[in-house]
């Protein structure tokens, strides 16, 4: 079975409904059924409450990556905020926790979408497995 993450950034100041709306984007641009799924933030951001609300709304577990994997995983994001770089040591959060979480080998299926307030991102990542 493949898995399949979706990666998310946001602002301290971001709403369930900007996570929940770049969730549902990046799930549609994926259109991957019976991948399995997960959300993945960076450790620091995994209690935020509109975070945990959008992920209980879209019935997605929530798993943490470490900032030292999202680097090692930051020479495969697409994306390049420089502003990103400056404060976290990678070109995009949502791309690199997706990639990072995904696990080694793992591919951006998704690039990094923004939500209209601009206060969230996400984006989705799959690593393959062979079949036995």
């Amino acid at each position: 079975m493949s898995r399949l993450v979706i990666g998310v950034g946001f602002r301290e100041q971001a709403s369930a409904q900007s996570i929940g709306e770049v969730l549902a984007g990046v799930a549609a641009h994926a259109a991957m059924p019976g991948a399995a799924c997960a959300i993945v933030v960076p450790e620091d951001k995994a209690a935020h409450p509109s975070l945990r609300l959008a992920a209980q709304a879209t019935r997605l577990p929530i798993e943490t990556v470490a900032a030292s994997a999202m680097r090692q995983a930051d020479a495969r994001v697409a994306t390049r905020s420089p502003q990103v770089t400056r404060h976290r040591g990678v070109g995009s959060v949502c791309e690199a926790a997706a990639l990072a979480g995904a696990g080694c080998g793992a591919r951006l299926v998704v690039t990094r979408m923004v939500s209209s307030d601009r206060h969230a991102t996400a984006a989705a990542a799959i690593l393959e497995e062979s079949a036995p």
